[in-house]
């Protein structure tokens, strides 16, 4: 009598979705948390903004340019270009208008385009992109070391590339994170699903 063989505990991973296993975290995503949830907030892509932002990217927020922008919009986000200008960091989360196709998946907001961000001192948990060395540096260490941010690549570091920045690691994932690659030839946004990430509160 013919039978089918079935194994009830096994497991398996959607393809395309994480590598060895699903321990792992995606760029630009702001971690759920009763207490910083209502911190999420949205602002639109400055005009003299020559790429397309995402999330997990560090930015400045400015006011509306009286005679160009809708005075409704309450903030105008940029990409810092130093600490002394560092005031948060772009979101994935609920970024519903963002622009994402079959080449370029990854959701992107384009200048005067809407995009959500987190403010320091709001104590959000956001996951940032980072190398697996810094990933690595991080594991079994201490929450409050030194960080300093990429201005240029943005991502992390753990050795002066500018002023250390006011935020603290909480977790790092080596190897198995989506992070965001940008193509500025092809314009597309693509994940790399064997990146490297660190949960930092700011």
């Amino acid at each position: 009598m013919a039978g089918i063989t079935v194994n009830p505990v096994q497991t398996t991973n959607a393809l395309g979705s994480f590598s060895a296993n699903s321990m792992g975290f995606v760029q630009g995503v702001l971690l759920d948390d009763p207490v910083t949830r209502f911190k999420l907030n949205q602002g639109i892509v400055g005009l003299a903004v020559t790429t397309p932002m995402w999330g997990g990217e560090g930015i400045t927020e400015s006011l509306i340019t009286g005679g160009s922008e809708a005075a409704e919009i309450m903030s105008v986000l940029t990409l810092a270009s130093s600490q002394a200008n560092l005031t948060g960091f772009t979101v994935f989360n609920q970024a519903t208008a963002m622009v994402q196709s079959a080449q370029s998946p990854v959701p992107l907001a384009a200048a005067s385009m809407a995009i959500d961000f987190v403010r320091f001192g709001s104590g959000a948990h956001i996951v940032v992109a980072c190398s697996n060395a810094v990933a690595t540096a991080f594991l079994g260490g201490a929450i409050n070391v030194a960080l300093y941010w990429d201005y240029t690549n943005q991502v992390l570091l753990n050795a002066p590339g500018g002023t250390a920045i006011a935020a603290k690691v909480l977790d790092v994932n080596v190897g198995n994170s989506m992070i965001v690659s940008y193509n500025s030839g092809t314009g597309f946004a693509t994940w790399t699903r064997t990146g490297s990430t660190a949960v930092i509160e700011i």
